[in-house]
């Protein structure tokens, strides 16, 4: 699935050439129109920038602006209207950083939209920009919390991919998302071996920590066990 065939990338106004045609292509399709080709192309760029530079807003304003945009529809549920928002930078040749494609990411999958979720990791973290541990955790509590029960068959991907060809250790960050994903479906079994692991690897647990386990006495008390920590 790429994200222009989606209804609310083609509101965004942008070019949909073809059933593969990425918003990644589209934003790096912006700035090439600007060499001189042709009168044509120069104007089309010129009329593309024109809304930031009338406005007198620098790419990294353009940027922070859409980011904050992409979170409020986020949290309103409306993941195809973010995903709309950041190709809208495409069209002012503004390529996203990575807060405003880790807000996208978040949007979709804060909204069940996991699929989405995928193609935005896909299309955004697979080339254009280095993807962190909180982009992993996204991703993570996503397919831990956003379903019925936690994908553990993508949830274990997942780490590989981020541990093997990022190279990016778990810390609080990546194993809080586990935890609540356990929390969540009740598996204290799985959630004893996550702990195991963050005591190998000289993990302590933190506030957040404290609070993904915090909706069931079981997790609290296997915490509490593990760690001696107190609530």
């Amino acid at each position: 699935m790429k994200l222009l065939s989606l209804p609310a990338a083609r509101v965004a106004g942008l070019p949909v050439c073809s059933p593969t045609h990425s918003l990644v292509a589209a934003a790096a399709a912006v700035p090439a129109a600007r060499r001189p080709q042709a009168r044509r192309r120069r104007a089309v760029a010129a009329a593309q920038e024109a809304p930031a530079a009338a406005a007198g807003l620098s790419e990294v304003q353009v940027r922070m602006d859409v980011t904050r945009r992409i979170k409020k529809l986020g949290r309103e549920g409306k993941a195809r209207e973010a995903v709309a928002e950041l190709a809208s930078m495409a069209k002012l040749g503004i390529q996203p950083d990575t807060l405003a494609a880790t807000a996208l990411l978040d949007a979709c999958a804060r909204n069940a939209k996991m699929e989405m979720a995928q193609s935005v990791f896909e299309e955004l973290f697979e080339g254009l920009l280095a993807p962190d541990e909180v982009v992993f955790a996204v991703l993570l509590r996503g397919f831990g919390t956003a379903g019925e029960r936690p994908q553990w068959n993508e949830i274990s991907s997942l780490l590989q991919t981020m541990e093997r060809k990022h190279g990016i250790a778990p810390t609080t960050v990546t194993f809080n998302a586990l935890l609540e994903a356990c929390t969540k479906s009740n598996d204290g079994e799985r959630a004893a071996e996550i702990m195991s692991r963050m005591q190998l690897a000289g993990v302590q647990p933190d506030e957040f920590t404290l609070e993904a386990v915090r909706p069931r006495r079981s997790m609290r008390s296997l915490l509490k066990r593990n760690f001696n920590v107190t609530f």
